[in-house]
């Protein structure tokens, strides 16, 4: 079984408007798009936080993280500000033709089925793939659960560690450089970042261990193993 590892958020489908009404859900007050796109969360709390929420960071920080995995129902209400990355639909329906598709993401498991109904909705294969997902107690410490619980790195080689020792894994496509040391030791050939240049720079996909560097799905059209 010949296969192809896709992240889905920011590598397939844009959450930036979803992120961004988030902070206003847990700020009370507008953050910039341009914030939302180049600060992590940490930036963007001790930036736009008022003195007083900076007392409660630890309750703000969990907050956050219950919106974002939709364990609070307005997380639930604002995906639908997601976007499809343009042409990344088209490109994994090619793909899909001659192999089998896993979509490794770090949304969790109590949204497996609206996931599966957003990736439908924006034209995104879902016969003969698979869909692996995070636990929410994956984000036991960054929701300041249990400080000894899974890195997210860990959560994320936890679930590639599941597939089938038949599973023959030619590429992966993520935007997040932190993950590309996983694929790396996982033997997956081809590690292809696609960059989020107002974030990360190409140096830093390189030397995660990406084999190559993207700037858009185009640039994978009629690129086949």
């Amino acid at each position: 079984m010949t296969t192809i590892v896709v992240d889905i958020d920011d590598t397939l489908i844009s959450t930036s408007r979803r992120m961004q009404a988030i902070w206003r859900q847990i700020l009370g007050c507008g953050v910039p798009l341009e914030a939302v796109e180049t600060q992590d969360l940490e930036q963007t709390f001790m930036q736009f936080a008022t003195s007083e929420q900076k007392t409660h960071a630890k309750e703000f920080q969990k907050r956050f993280w219950d919106i974002v995995l939709c364990l609070d129902e307005v997380g639930v209400d604002l995906v639908k500000l997601h976007e499809p990355i343009p042409l990344a639909a088209e490109v994994l329906q090619e793909w899909n033709r001659q192999f089998t598709l896993v979509y490794l993401t770090g949304r969790t498991e109590n949204t497996r089925q609206l996931t599966l109904d957003e990736l439908k909705n924006f034209g995104f294969p879902t016969d003969n793939t698979q869909l692996l997902m995070f636990n929410v107690r994956d984000y036991a410490r960054v929701r300041n659960e249990n400080p000894s619980g899974p890195t997210l790195v860990d959560a994320k080689a936890r679930l590639l560690s599941t597939l089938p020792k038949n599973c023959i894994l030619v590429r992966v496509v993520d935007d997040y450089p932190r993950y590309f040391p996983i694929y790396k030791q996982f033997g997956i050939p081809e590690r292809i970042g696609l960059l989020r240049a107002k974030r990360y720079s190409p140096r830093q996909y390189i030397d995660e261990g990406a084999t190559r560097v993207i700037d858009n799905w185009e640039q994978l059209q009629n690129d086949l193993l």
